[in-house]
């Protein structure tokens, strides 16, 4: 049986939910980043003189209203399905000297929107359940006069932690988005968020599942391999042992919160690193963040970073969060690569006949197994 081979449309839309033209045909050089907990980007490339008689004699629409920027919405469809929504962010033109102009088009997904909003410090939040503090966030910011994106917030099927945190906010210090995705990775109560393609901000336990249908493996004595290519970073950059966390205040009202890994420590002599919560004027809060960060950088960083084709890649897909097992064999540097990893980020390219050309993953840090 031939493999399938995924088919992906490009699309314009209107803020309002309305559908302006499939231009997938039109496009070229498309690419995209999927990131856990974190905003999409597409880029693609069209030619001015092209796109505009398109816009204008086949989909009967003006160019200069359906197509711009901070406004217009584009969508990706893979097999009919749609995969997210963006909105047009930056397109410049440029007017080359073989008498062409080409328009470099990029597009954010809908979380940053609320990069540019910040939570109300008048709103105090006193054991309040993690997700419900998520979503009066977004509430909160689409409630004030033009400040509705169209963020949809679920009546079912989305998931709660159960934990109960206090919460409150610092004038303006950082963005409502910053506070979405610092409740997500907490020490404890952790979830993930999408915003889907039609707007709905949805939470999981986790986004990807544990992949036992196929793994990634590099033989280096044989030359056997189902990759591309790989970068298997291997550093001490970014390692440290003890977060100095700092919160709001000065002088001697200043939160602090130092929090120690004993063992890495000994490992690798004391690393110190001051980390800037000034938003948080809790304690307990701003202990909560110095424990998470602390446990993100406390290892060396042992983290493989592979390409694929298409063609190498499963029937089914790769999703972000997805838990896949590497394995490197043939040389001892290389061995201790291998483990279980999860996708933290994915970045696709197409070809010129719209099909996967290479699929690079990135995966989360993490002990090696």
């Amino acid at each position: 049986m031939a493999k399938h081979l995924p088919v992906y449309a490009i699309e314009l839309w209107t803020r309002t939910g309305q559908r302006i033209a499939d231009i997938t045909k039109l496009c070229q050089n498309i690419s995209w980043s999927e990131e856990r907990n974190e905003a999409e980007e597409l880029r693609f490339s069209l030619d001015l003189d092209t796109f505009e008689d398109y816009l204008i004699n086949k989909a009967g629409t003006d160019p200069v209203s359906n197509f711009r920027e901070g406004q217009t919405e584009v969508k990706v469809r893979r097999d009919g399905q749609y995969l997210f929504g963006t909105q047009l962010f930056d397109a410049p033109i440029s007017l080359n000297t073989d008498g062409s102009a080409t328009i470099d088009v990029v597009c954010t997904g809908y979380l940053n929107f609320l990069a540019f909003r910040y939570p109300d410090p008048a709103i105090v939040y006193k054991q309040v359940e993690s997700v419900e503090i998520f979503y009066d966030l977004v509430r909160k910011a689409q409630s004030v006069l033009y400040g509705d994106y169209g963020l949809k917030i679920p009546t079912s099927g989305y998931y709660v932690t159960g934990v109960l945190r206090d919460r409150s906010y610092e004038l303006y210090t950082s963005s409502t988005k910053l506070n979405m995705q610092r409740l997500t990775s907490l020490e404890s109560g952790n979830f993930d968020f999408k915003v889907l393609a039609d707007k709905t901000v949805m939470t999981y336990p986790q986004v990807g599942s544990p992949r036992t249908d196929f793994r990634l493996v590099f033989d280096r004595k044989n030359f056997r391999s189902s990759i591309t290519s790989a970068r298997l970073n291997r550093s001490a950059s970014g390692l440290y042992n003890q977060i100095i966390g700092i919160g709001s205040g000065f002088g001697a009202d200043m939160l602090i919160s130092i929090q120690n890994d004993l063992e890495s420590q000994a490992e690798f002599w004391l690393r110190q690193y001051p980390a800037q919560f000034n938003e948080v004027s809790i304690q307990a809060t701003l202990e909560e963040n110095a424990k998470a960060r602390l446990e993100k950088v406390k290892k060396l960083l042992r983290l493989p970073q592979i390409t694929l084709s298409g063609n190498d890649m499963p029937p089914s897909g790769i999703n972000v969060g997805d838990w896949i097992p590497i394995q490197m064999t043939g040389r001892s540097l290389i061995e201790d690569m291998t483990g279980v990893y999860r996708v933290e980020r994915k970045e696709t390219q197409l070809d010129e006949n719209l099909f996967e050309k290479a699929v690079t993953l990135y995966f989360e840090k993490m002990e090696v197994m």
